[in-house]
């Protein structure tokens, strides 16, 4: 089933049960990219103000098999809580309009243009959140904090603490966007189309999600 085959990702404890020690190499390959990205400021609680810790999330990781059929872990935060603060119109991203797909696809096809289908690695996480407001603050748990520590135990070590049920945690605030944050999608949408900008692409004033560049008298359609 090629639906099923696209859609199927395993949680951290399902992965580490089926493929321990690839599942615990996929794991840690993710956190060293998330710590290298600078994506994670450890915080102590007793910093955080009453609202602040009220919206601290849960972390999960989930491991999937990538077109290459190499393996990827992807972090995700568990972002629900976030809906009771934080409206859907500040932090929806544009989403491209089903006729500009449609009308797009006329056109290459009619006029014989080359399609290609690209994939930008770490695309949220290569996003910087400049507003600390928007920095979400985090728990990560279990083996995730104690690869982390591992990492760096001078960056981590004094921060990593374990709860009123003997749970180890790391509480630390998301310096760049990471999936599950709700304005994560939003902030990567104004950080691309300012790189398209920047070289020329032109946005199309009838669908935010579509850009145009004239290269050597050939327009390319982004």
């Amino acid at each position: 089933d090629v639906v099923a085959a696209i859609m199927t990702q395993l949680s951290l404890k399902a992965g580490l049960k089926e493929c321990d020690e690839e599942a615990y190499n996929v794991v840690h390959s993710e956190m060293k990219q998330l710590h290298y990205r600078n994506t994670f400021n450890p915080r102590h609680w007793r910093e955080l103000s009453r609202a602040q810790k009220q919206t601290v999330l849960e972390s999960h990781i989930f491991l999937k098999e990538k077109r290459d059929e190499k393996n990827k872990g992807r972090t995700v935060a568990s972002g629900k809580k976030q809906r009771d603060y934080t409206s859907k119109e500040d932090a929806s991203s544009p989403t491209v309009a089903t006729e500009s797909v449609l009308l797009t696809c006329i056109i290459d096809t009619e006029e014989e243009r080359d399609v290609a289908v690209i994939d930008i690695p770490n695309a949220f996480v290569q996003t910087l959140v400049e507003n600390e407001e928007d920095m979400a603050f985090i728990k990560l748990r279990g083996i995730l904090m104690d690869i982390l520590v591992q990492l760096a135990p001078k960056v981590y070590k004094d921060y990593a603490i374990k709860d009123k049920k003997g749970a180890r945690q790391l509480l630390v605030q998301c310096q760049n966007a990471l999936y599950g944050v709700m304005v994560a999608s939003l902030l990567y949408y104004h950080k691309f189309v300012e790189s398209l900008t920047d070289i020329k692409f032109v946005i199309n004033p009838y669908d935010p999600c579509m850009a145009q560049k004239m290269i050597d008298g050939e327009q390319m359609t982004i």
